[in-house]
C-alpha cells in the first residue's frame, strides 16, 4: 500500500523513459516528485523509494543513455530524493 502511494507521487517523473536524465524537463519533474513526497503524511524510507522507483521504471522502453543496471540507478535516485525530504 505504501509503495502504491509513493508510485502515485513519482508518476510524473518515473513514467518518462528519460527518468535518469539530467535534462531540464526531467530535472523539473524530479523536483515535482520531491514536492509531492513532502506532501505525504509520512516520510518514506530510502528503501521504499528505491522499490517504488524500480517497480515503475523497470519496464519502460530503453532510450540512448538508459542505465545498464536499472535497479542500481533506482537506488541512487532514491538516495538523492530521500536526502531532500
Amino acid at each position: 500500500m505504501i509503495t502504491e502511494k509513493i508510485k502515485k507521487e513519482i508518476e510524473c517523473w518515473a513514467s518518462r523513459p528519460t527518468w535518469f536524465s539530467s535534462h531540464p524537463s526531467d530535472a523539473k519533474e524530479l523536483r515535482q516528485v520531491i514536492s509531492n513526497l513532502k506532501g505525504l503524511q509520512y516520510r518514506p524510507s530510502e528503501a521504499e523509494l528505491a522499490e517504488a522507483i524500480y517497480q515503475r521504471v523497470k519496464d519502460l522502453p530503453t532510450v540512448p543513455g538508459t542505465p545498464k543496471n536499472i535497479e542500481h540507478s533506482a537506488r541512487e535516485f532514491a538516495a538523492k530524493i530521500f536526502a531532500k525530504l
